[in-house]
């Protein structure tokens, strides 16, 4: 983010000291209003009203973007908050309508007011700003802290024949605290280790020997970026996102899919970014009308086919693909499908239990959303902060079910009354007879969140076949927050999709189908959710860490 600023000729300032400043304190929702309204309402709120504000403490190292330089407006566009009205006059957003940097960095920016803070000890930033990194302390045994940095990913690539173990539990080592998904690296020589962590800008804790802690092996998988032909813009920014990160991958078309039956001998992650069109367009592809459309290179096109090309871009991935990747999962094979694409995995029965949601239109329009962590001892979790903030294109999320092909039911929550009729505001006594004896009613059931699914009744495990077992059932990994707390930046109108999961993981025989409502690599700025994706390929043969099972 700061290197962002820089590039845009910003000048940075680095605390040498730690400072202390008023920070003004968002004001509570007030009643009657919407979110989109609360955070408008927010947005204009010193203007409007008498702020609050709070003494906030910051350390030595803290980053100051002064407000008194040429380019602060540049700086005041990029960190600050977007918000647009349900109400505005253009009714379709042209693009996407939340932008704000920091949310997208998963870096925290705090405006301060206070002219106080110009006092604070501070000198300028000479040179591109660089992440502090490096190896402390003696040890074979180094220990780097899970805290969603993209250069993770980088760090396990750069050294394949490194035993890296990942801990599936809080720990403490080297006197330090540790969170679950934290890196243990052996066999790896402590001067290139340094020299490496420097370069990412990690810290790394060397110690003598193994910590007590549950682990699993960190593995380099072997990836596939999978593209349809009908449109490759979208998946393009997850193919920067690899190269940046120097993450090796293969690209495959679809194309390619249905003519590999044996994908699984190949890949261990097939990640499928959004595309264009329903799950029958990516099935079908285009029209097969006309003349073939190649796409290679050739003395005309001298510009194309250089990193994949075709005869004819209209052949779509065919109900053999679907087979494929299906018989990819079942094998032990991850597939990471976002948007669209899990759309056509929910649509195809590649996973069971889980069905797509689509608000109505104009609900949500590029916006960021804050989320919140489910499950946190999933490894796709590790690292993630529990408010993080996503970008959801329109609002897709799922719903999910304890049973087989029955539309998740965690929204509609068991309201069932005696009488069988009326609502909950309802007196439910049955008129012209006496009321039910208390010690015969039946026990109430504990309300079902719209993350969850309904519990198995006992009606349903005296004809079981329907039931999903326990270990094949969908796993809410990221949910949207309550409706008060879900804007972020932009436009939100609407209240369906407030607490719905986001992020689910699908296990499917031997392997898992992870389902993404929101697309965590956009653009090149969502840099914060990227490690959606690499936790699910770091990970992808202990997906089941640390998941509790039900009972029945």
């Amino acid at each position: 983010l700061l290197r962002v600023l820089q590039r845009q000729h910003v000048e940075l300032y680095r605390a040498t000291a730690p400072f202390s400043a008023l920070v003004p304190v968002a004001r509570a929702k007030p009643k009657g209003t919407t979110n989109a309204d609360t955070a408008m309402a927010r947005a204009v709120d010193t203007l409007a009203q008498k702020p609050k504000f709070v003494q906030r403490e910051f350390p030595a190292g803290s980053y100051i973007v002064r407000m008194d330089q040429p380019y602060s407006r540049i700086a005041d566009a990029l960190l600050d908050y977007q918000y647009w009205s349900p109400d505005d006059p253009q009714k379709q957003p042209y693009d996407d309508t939340g932008w704000t940097f920091p949310e997208n960095f998963a870096v925290e920016a705090v405006r301060v007011t206070d002219p106080k803070v110009l006092d604070a000890k501070m000198e300028p930033v000479v040179g591109e700003v660089r992440a502090p990194g490096g190896l402390q302390g003696t040890g074979s045994v180094f220990v780097i802290a899970h805290n969603a940095d993209n250069a993770l990913a980088t760090l396990r690539y750069k050294i394949p024949k490194a035993d890296i173990q990942i801990a599936e539990e809080p720990f403490d080592a080297a006197g330090q605290k540790f969170p679950r998904g934290s890196f243990l690296v052996r066999n790896v020589g402590a001067p290139a280790f340094d020299k490496l962590v420097k370069d990412l800008g990690l810290t790394a804790y060397a110690t003598n020997g193994m910590p007590s802690v549950k682990t699993h092996a960190a593995r380099a998988a072997r990836t596939a970026i999978l593209h349809t032909w009908s449109n490759t813009q979208t998946e393009g920014w997850w193919r920067q996102a690899f190269d940046f990160n120097e993450i090796p991958f293969d690209y495959i078309s679809t194309q390619d899919v249905a003519k590999t039956p044996n994908l699984r001998a190949k890949y261990d992650v097939i990640l499928f970014p959004p595309t264009f069109g329903s799950a029958q367009q990516i099935i079908n592809g285009l029209p097969m009308w006309r003349n073939a459309m190649p796409w290679k290179k050739t003395d005309l096109t001298p510009n194309l086919g250089r990193i994949d090309e075709t005869d004819d871009v209209r052949g779509g991935l065919t109900f053999q693909g679907v087979q494929n990747l299906s018989d990819f999962v079942k094998a032990g094979g991850v597939l990471v499908a976002v948007d669209n694409a899990a759309d056509l995995a929910v649509t195809t029965g590649m996973t069971v239990g889980v069905s797509m949601n689509q608000p109505g239109q104009n609900h949500v329009v590029g916006t960021l959303l804050r989320t919140k962590i489910v499950d946190g001892a999933s490894p796709i979790a590790y690292g993630i902060p529990d408010s993080l903030a996503v970008y959801s294109d329109g609002g897709q999320n799922f719903s999910i079910s304890n049973l087989y092909n029955v539309r998740g039911g965690g929204r509609q929550p068991d309201n069932s009354r005696p009488t069988g009729r009326g609502t909950a505001d309802d007196s439910d006594v049955p008129q012209g007879r006496p009321g039910l004896d208390p010690k015969n009613e039946a026990p109430v059931r504990k309300p079902v969140q719209p993350w969850q699914a309904a519990p198995v009744t006992e009606e349903q495990e005296r004809n079981p076949v329907m039931i999903i077992p326990p270990a094949l059932r969908p796993r809410v990994v990221l949910r949207f927050a309550d409706q008060r707390n879900l804007l972020v930046s932009g436009l939100l109108d609407g209240n369906d999709v407030a607490q719905r999961p986001v992020v689910v993981d699908a296990p499917v025989g031997k392997g898992h189908v992870i389902l993404m409502g929101n697309n965590p690599v956009w653009r090149g700025y969502t840099l914060g959710t990227y490690f959606l994706v690499f936790n699910a390929m770091l990970n992808y043969d202990a997906l089941d860490a640390g998941r509790k099972l039900d009972t029945k």
